[in-house]
């Protein structure tokens, strides 16, 4: 199983191209947060919103924050069928991603991510980039453009008194964890009888791993601008 998903994938990334559509209307993105005042030891709960016309099939953001003042810890999607795909994070910038089989309505919170205060200080986080992706029809990711960024950066006050447990509601969906410098194992997924269920969870896989390429493809065509 694990060779035959390998050798879909690497066929699949092999004649990956990297395409943009134009949005059917103009494609908001923000980011919110529950308080800004908090103690030492308290989660912090910040929200990545969307507003898009179009039905999307995956989407990433980076936030950038400060390791002396904040660690992450997860984050999740409250978007039926996205699933999270495990990278690798570097301190001080939370890096995620999460696509779905099938397009999904894009109208209000795309992401939760949580961080735990560290100690007194007050520090910004800010949304540095973000992307909605659909799947064309020869079932590459495709990037929406005309994008715009709306609220991008959130400015807490940490208190170095020590908080107490916090009361937080549960998250939906599977838990994306953030740890800095580590790369989480990503869990195998248990398949469903029949071959619906196979093709699904291929389908997740091939969507993510060609996504994330043309993140990459990208990032390499506006260095060299």
């Amino acid at each position: 199983m694990k060779s035959i998903t390998a050798a879909i994938l690497t066929i699949f990334i092999a004649i990956f191209s990297a395409f943009k559509v134009n949005a059917q209307a103009p494609e908001t993105i923000w980011l919110t947060g529950d308080l800004t005042a908090y103690k030492t030891g308290e989660t912090v709960v910040v929200h990545v919103n969307a507003i898009s016309a179009t039905p999307i099939q995956g989407f990433n953001f980076q936030i950038r924050y400060d390791p002396a003042c904040l660690t992450p810890v997860t984050a999740t999607s409250p978007i039926a069928g996205m699933n999270g795909l495990f990278l690798p994070q570097n301190s001080g910038l939370v890096d995620a991603s999460f696509a779905s089989t099938t397009p999904q309505s894009a109208n209000g919170i795309l992401a939760e991510v949580r961080f735990t205060t560290l100690g007194g200080c007050q520090t910004d986080l800010t949304l540095e980039k973000a992307d909605l992706a659909i799947r064309s029809e020869t079932g590459l990711a495709v990037a929406l453009t005309g994008i715009t960024l709306g609220t991008n950066k959130l400015t807490l006050a940490i208190d170095s008194a020590q908080g107490s447990a916090q009361e937080l509601p549960a998250v939906s969906g599977a838990p994306l964890s953030l740890a800095p410098n580590t790369i989480a194992a990503t869990p195998t997924p248990s398949l469903p009888k029949g071959t619906v269920g196979l093709v699904g969870v291929l389908g997740v896989i091939l969507l993510i791993g060609a996504f994330i390429l043309f993140r990459q493809l990208r990032s390499a065509h506006n260095s060299q601008k």
